[in-house]
């Protein structure tokens, strides 16, 4: 391991607002990479360079300019190789009992920094292998290289999982059970892939409880499918804004009409007219709340706030303007396909 600057210049001003001396930091080659004092940086401190060579802290008693000043050098170990040198200025006397102290808070700072980057690589390669992973709709025992690559991060993908997606600002309520594994597909979309149902019927309370949308696939080894159906019944309940709309299977017949693209343009053509008036506005919306209350007219007139009479002359204008009844089942079956792809356009 090589000591960075930044961070030897970060120790460096860290401790320096803890002791009235300067404080150098050098390299294992001897060079000055971090200073109290900026102009001496790039300088090669031979008050390091001797105590590289020794192996253990030297007093500096005479000056040399810039090549080093009066104080004591410690080496700085890390894994038991001296990886550089840090220097206090001073009187040796009185800066020697500080210098033992110092070497060992900067190896700890070293050894804090160098876990800290391995955690963030490790976390990193972890994503660009979820990202990989989650494109999976095959079979996965085909996935040779993501096996491999799977084996290397003990990470078992031929169990069966469910994939979950949210969609929020912030997902600091979110927490992460031990086997599951958590990717944000976007700022505002996060993938959590999960063996548990428990972890599911959790996170569904969670979701309802902070107002966030939530879509959850099917459980299966291809990991891939789960996610593309999580991310359809997100954006169903999404467009028909039905928060009842959690599962894929609850959204799957919807899916399929859209993915068949029944020919009812000239019904879905007259319905987007309404949408160019307040009126028409209306009687969309009056025909989008019947068809989600199943046709229960007492149901539909409370939710939508109006008198049943009203319901009934929405209906009939519904079915004036467009030959289709709403109150017949196999009418009222084409109005909801042409109302359903207007929603997605």
């Amino acid at each position: 391991m090589k000591l960075d600057p930044k961070l030897a210049q970060s120790i460096v001003d860290r401790m320096m607002h803890q002791i009235p001396y300067n404080i150098n930091m050098m390299d294992e080659s001897g060079t000055i990479i971090a200073s109290g004092d900026k102009e001496r940086i790039g300088s090669l401190h031979l008050g390091a360079v001797n105590a590289i060579h020794a192996g253990h802290a030297l007093i500096m008693q005479q000056s040399y300019g810039e090549h080093g000043q009066p104080g004591v050098n410690m080496p700085v170990f890390y894994n038991r190789q001296i990886i550089g040198v840090i220097g206090i200025t001073g009187t040796p006397d009185k800066v020697e009992p500080l210098a033992s102290l110092l070497s060992t808070a900067t190896e700890l700072l070293i050894s804090q920094a160098s876990s800290d980057e391995a955690r963030k690589r490790y976390e990193s390669r972890v994503n660009r292998f979820l990202y990989q992973w989650i494109q999976v709709t095959g079979p996965i025992d085909q996935q040779t290289t993501l096996l491999l690559e799977a084996e290397q991060l003990k990470i078992n993908i031929q169990i069966p999982r469910i994939a979950i997606a949210l969609q929020a600002k912030d997902f600091s309520f979110v927490k992460k059970d031990n086997d599951d594994y958590q990717l944000l597909t976007s700022l505002n979309t996060l993938i959590i892939l999960t063996s548990h149902d428990t972890t599911v019927q959790r996170m569904v309370k969670l979701a309802q409880a902070h107002h966030t949308s939530i879509g959850i696939g099917t459980k299966t080894a291809q990991i891939g499918t789960s996610v593309q159906e999580a991310m359809t019944a997100l954006k169903i309940r999404n467009v028909l804004k039905d928060d009842q709309l959690v599962r894929f299977d609850q959204v799957q017949f919807t899916n399929a009409l859209l993915t068949a693209r029944i020919d009812v343009e000239q019904t879905k053509e007259t319905l987007r007219k309404l949408t160019r008036t307040e009126m028409g506005e209306g009687l969309l919306e009056t025909l989008g709340q019947y068809i989600k209350d199943n046709g229960n007219m007492v149901q539909a007139a409370e939710n939508l706030h109006i008198h049943r009479n009203t319901l009934n002359y929405r209906l009939q204008r519904l079915a004036d303007t467009t030959h289709l009844d709403p109150k017949n089942t196999v009418e009222l079956f084409q109005l909801y396909v042409a109302w359903l792809y207007l929603q997605f356009e």
